[in-house]
């Protein structure tokens, strides 16, 4: 009676950091969990992500929320999201959950540009590998299946990585360095919102993830 009385009040003093480990959106397995995400007010696309419901609902201008499947810590999931049949309307009755995870899609993360709900814009990541001549942008165009009448902007949140190159369409051979740098997203990894003007004239914006070396 003794120990467990002193292992209670041991508990009670340690702080609760010490009771468990900090978590981040970058290397904290988050599978199956609840994660809400920031969303570039301009373009739509999904920025860093958080486990947890943020404070609120998803339902704000700036963000969504979305199931991890695969414990990324990312909305995109390996498998894809979209193991739910859609009704012929493209609507699950009142619930407007196309892919079943329990989140409306006017909260879901999923239902936005690049994301596993959408089926169209750029391919969700781009993976040149070491000593590979590569335009990630191009490429990622190209696995697309054309090119746009034209490359408006290319934009990086956090770091310069490769930015030059990015926004001039230079090719460049793939470096240790790239697949060794602070990326964005994790190392050897960034994620860049590219916004590109269509052969109707208009614009289209989407994020593409550059995994350098990275092979599966």
């Amino acid at each position: 009676m003794q120990l467990r009385t002193l292992s209670f009040t041991l508990m009670a003093l340690l702080p609760v950091g010490a009771l468990a480990p900090a978590c981040s959106s970058t290397n904290t397995a988050t599978k199956g969990q609840l994660i809400t995400c920031t969303v570039d007010p301009g373009t739509g696309a999904v920025g860093r992500c958080e486990p947890g419901d943020g404070g609120g609902s998803g339902s704000g201008a700036n963000t969504c929320q979305d199931i991890d499947e695969d414990g990324d810590g990312d909305p995109h999931d390996a498998a894809d999201d979209r193991s739910h049949v859609a009704s012929a309307d493209g609507h699950d009755g009142d619930d407007e959950d196309h892919d079943g995870d329990g989140i409306s899609d006017d909260h879901d993360c999923d239902e936005h540009a690049g994301e596993d709900g959408m089926e169209d814009g750029l391919p969700y990541d781009v993976r040149p590998k070491l000593g590979a001549t590569t335009r990630p942008i191009i490429d990622a165009f190209t696995a697309r299946g054309s090119q746009p009448a034209a490359i408006v902007s290319v934009k990086m949140d956090g770091g310069t990585w490769r930015l030059a190159e990015l926004q001039a369409g230079t090719a460049f051979v793939v470096t240790q360095a790239d697949c060794d740098h602070a990326g964005n997203r994790e190392t050897g990894r960034d994620r860049v919102v590219v916004t590109w003007k269509n052969a109707d004239q208009t614009t289209s914006s989407d994020h593409l993830d550059i995994r350098y070396c990275k092979s599966e």
